[in-house]
């Protein structure tokens, strides 16, 4: 995917711009309220949600640009939005005049002036996050780029970051070692992924550079495999981390270690993958006196026994992923769960880690029995067990929890699984006001025709997450034959509180379709929620065919929200 670029070339000169377009003068109290300069920037802003497409994330990047050129007052607030994330350094290098092209091939070559360096800093100082992944084939940057800014650099290149995501530190093509350039005592979240044995001296040394340089890590999370426990031990020196997450590094794991992480002071927020450990039992108290969220990956009956060792009094987050269990040692570990911290959880995982399409083993709905009474319950998730469910099993479920803002359940493939019906949607949509993400099984076979109700008001609603665009409006599901009119038409008028479910993702195989049983689907959905920014499959299930249902609810919120934008005009004397 190609990263959407900016304009440094046009903006830097924006630092002596003075108050241009709207005629209000800096002084003025809507100029000189940052609050509401701040958040009018905020809704521009970029999501920052890796599902939404490139093209959104371009349009907003250009709509922040121009909201800086209209006037001086939006200058600053419009441009930190701008650059406070980035996964490329192209757009910093772009300001420097020494940056140019040999060939086809971005080099550094020239003297760069103190007053380069400062229109530099003048946005570098506003990046806050960065991803640091190789660039695309589209920019190609020469390695010794890198190097030269480090050579010429004597103060942090990024000097506010303050989180730093590596997906990939491992890629053997790619300049891993640059991510030095991004040491900087202002960094707060530190995530390294995909590890091997040969970065461990380079994360030992990231991490000890920080640690003497004053950074004060709130946040790190290492996945992959290979760091040794000396590594581990230079995670201890940052006293203030808040969340810890280490997925891949069992090998490295000592219980001596483990509890001198519990003694940790502000510590809240722990994911730890045990497997392949040398931990056999624990028998000691381990700490984490502080802990509200806590995930482990291991056989179940360990993690059951590490359980009583943990002194919080309050975890309200608990994740169980394990690739063995039993029903018995399910049902213990959820009766642990209740007798501990009955009063205090919040969200409930239970995770098999085998594949969907492997797993033969049957997980009745009596296993979580014990859950039902916790009305406090806002997330719940089971995955990666086959289990029949019905609609009344959802009904059960919703109204036993209707704080609910995650449902997760587990997938479901084949006529043989007994799956929730389109019914099971209005069942949880009347029941579940608060959902946000949804996962099911859903059975969309015989599906019954959609027949809008009797609206209750002749108002149309329009969805707050999103503007019409002509991208949507062109959209194959949009260039039917049939007239925008008759298709506003048909469209059902939405309830007087629309559901706010944001995320649908439907986990399940094997029914066949025909294009306007695709059609008759999406129009269930969108009525039932008309917010909805994606609907997706599970694993990459089904895709295409869950790509075109989404095409085709989207098309409906432009649709309606184009109805109302008229509709409004007509209202306008």
């Amino acid at each position: 995917m190609d990263k959407p670029q900016m304009t440094p070339q046009l903006l830097p000169g924006l630092a002596t711009t003075t108050t241009t377009g709207l005629n209000h003068g800096p002084g003025s109290p809507f100029h000189s309220n940052p609050d509401i300069l701040g958040e009018i920037c905020e809704y521009l802003s970029p999501y920052d949600d890796p599902e939404v497409e490139p093209d959104q994330v371009k349009s907003a990047r250009q709509n922040l640009a121009w909201l800086a050129l209209t006037c001086k007052a939006f200058l600053e607030p419009a441009l930190d939005r701008l650059w406070r994330s980035l996964d490329t350094l192209y757009p910093l290098f772009r300001i420097l005049p020494a940056f140019v092209q040999a060939e086809g091939t971005h080099v550094l070559r020239g003297r760069i002036t103190p007053e380069e360096w400062e229109r530099f800093d003048w946005y570098a100082r506003r990046v806050k996050k960065f991803c640091y992944t190789r660039d695309p084939d589209s920019l190609d940057i020469a390695m010794h780029v890198y190097f030269r800014i480090a050579q010429l650099r004597s103060t942090p290149l990024l000097p506010a970051l303050r989180h730093l995501l590596c997906p990939d530190i491992s890629q053997s093509d790619f300049l891993i070692s640059g991510v030095c350039l991004f040491l900087t005592p202002s960094l707060q979240t530190l995530e390294f992924f995909k590890i091997t044995g040969v970065e461990d001296k380079l994360t030992g040394t990231f991490l000890h550079t920080l640690w003497d340089d004053g950074a004060q890590l709130d946040a790190i999370a290492f996945r992959g495999g290979g760091l040794s426990p000396g590594t581990l031990n230079l995670i201890l020196n940052f006293h203030k981390l808040r969340s810890l997450e280490l997925t891949g590094m069992g090998s490295a794991l000592e219980l001596e270690w483990l509890k001198k992480l519990g003694a940790m002071p502000k510590l809240g927020d722990l994911a730890v993958d045990f497997t392949h450990s040398q931990i056999e039992v624990v028998e000691t108290e381990l700490g984490f006196r502080e802990l509200k969220s806590l995930m482990i990956t291991a056989p179940l009956a360990f993690t059951r026994s590490v359980l009583p060792y943990i002194t919080s009094p309050s975890l309200e987050v608990l994740v169980a992923a394990s690739a063995s269990d039993t029903a018995t040692e399910r049902t213990g570990y959820i009766e642990e769960v209740i007798r501990r911290w009955g009063s205090s959880i919040r969200d409930f995982s239970l995770v098999h880690l085998t594949s969907t399409t492997d797993s033969t083993e049957e997980v009745q709905m009596i296993n979580i029995a014990p859950l039902i009474p916790l009305k406090q319950l806002t997330g719940f998730r089971l995955e990666g067990y086959n289990t029949n469910l019905t609609d009344d099993h959802l009904r059960i479920l919703g109204s036993a929890w209707p704080n609910l803002t995650k449902l997760l359940l587990p997938f479901a493939a084949g006529s043989d699984r007994v799956r929730p019906t389109i019914d099971s949607l209005r069942i949880l949509a009347e029941l579940c006001p608060k959902l946000e993400h949804l996962r099911l099984p859903l059975n969309t076979l015989g599906l019954p025709n959609f027949v809008p109700p009797p609206a209750p008001s002749p108002i149309l609603f329009s969805p707050t997450w999103q503007d019409s665009t002509s991208d949507d409006a062109a959209s194959p599901a949009s260039a039917t034959s049939t007239s925008t009119a008759s298709l506003i038409a048909s469209l059902p008028l939405a309830r007087l509180r629309p559901h706010g479910l944001q995320r649908l993702t439907i986990a399940t195989s094997d029914d066949t379709w025909e294009s306007k049983q695709q059609l008759n689907l999406a129009r269930h959905i969108d009525y039932l929620f008309p917010r909805l920014r994606h609907v997706s499959c599970f694993e990459d299930q089904d895709s295409e065919r869950w790509s075109h249902v989404h095409e085709i609810v989207r098309a409906f919120q432009t649709v309606r929200t184009e109805a109302l934008t008229r509709q409004r005009l007509g209202s306008i004397p």
